[in-house]
């Protein structure tokens, strides 16, 4: 199973620093340069996302993955492929193409946008906070995630894969900031199959770890989405 860092590494912060630091400066610039008069929500969003990347990568939690079982190197890549092309599509249709923009003002679109994308992130981080935390006590072992206990905490009570329930979350905020109705298309209909994909990866390394209390927890608890509570 995936390690988590649980001490501080002065070597991988600075590093890490670094990195953002230079990501968060291309940005607004790039921005700046290619859409000065709308350039404060597409770096907003882009610093956000630089920032919340930056943490994840810090601790050593996997790109768009859990962390709570052995991650998937083949999904992981799939999603890359998926997750930058299509940010990059949001990105031309606010600022150059206008293909698929929703026939409202960008304002309108994009604080909501940034709103839900922002929940999004805190509920990634939430959740990591919790693997960290739970990480460090001595029965996970080194940077191990006791996932017994870890499905025992509040958000895995409500979705039993609540980080890529955020990541769809986050998805959804881009696609809105960006006011792209084309974008949003794009989520449900590739992005939205991907998490499932995802989440049901995890079910099965759920389902080896829990044993036969798996199918009490999943009994119990909806698999992705909150909408329905299982009795």
């Amino acid at each position: 199973m995936t390690g988590l860092l649980t001490r501080f590494r002065l070597s991988r912060f600075a590093w890490t620093v670094l990195v953002t630091f230079y990501f968060l400066v291309f940005f607004r610039n790039f921005f700046l340069d290619a859409a000065p008069a709308r350039a404060l929500m597409p770096t907003a969003l882009a610093w956000l996302f630089v920032l919340w990347l930056a943490l994840e990568y810090y601790v050593g939690s996997p790109f768009f993955q859990t962390g709570k079982v052995e991650s998937s190197a083949l999904w992981r890549g799939v999603f890359a492929f998926y997750v930058y092309p299509l940010l990059g599509y949001l990105v031309a249709d606010y600022g150059w193409w206008g293909w698929t923009q929703f026939p409202l003002p960008p304002a309108v679109a994009w604080f909501p946008g940034i709103v839900v994308f922002a929940a999004g992130t805190w509920l990634r981080l939430d959740t990591l906070a919790v693997m960290v935390r739970l990480a460090r006590e001595p029965a996970g072992g080194e940077g191990l995630v006791p996932v017994r206990k870890l499905v025992q905490q509040r958000n895995w009570q409500w979705s039993r894969h609540p980080r890529y329930l955020a990541t769809l979350v986050q998805l959804v905020g881009a696609a809105l900031a960006f006011n792209s109705w084309g974008g949003l298309a794009l989520v449900l209909a590739i992005g939205l199959p991907l998490v499932l994909v995802q989440a049901r990866h995890e079910d099965r390394g759920l389902a080896v770890q829990l044993k036969a209390d798996f199918e009490s927890y999943a009994a119990r608890v909806p698999f992705l989405f909150p909408f329905r509570r299982r009795r």
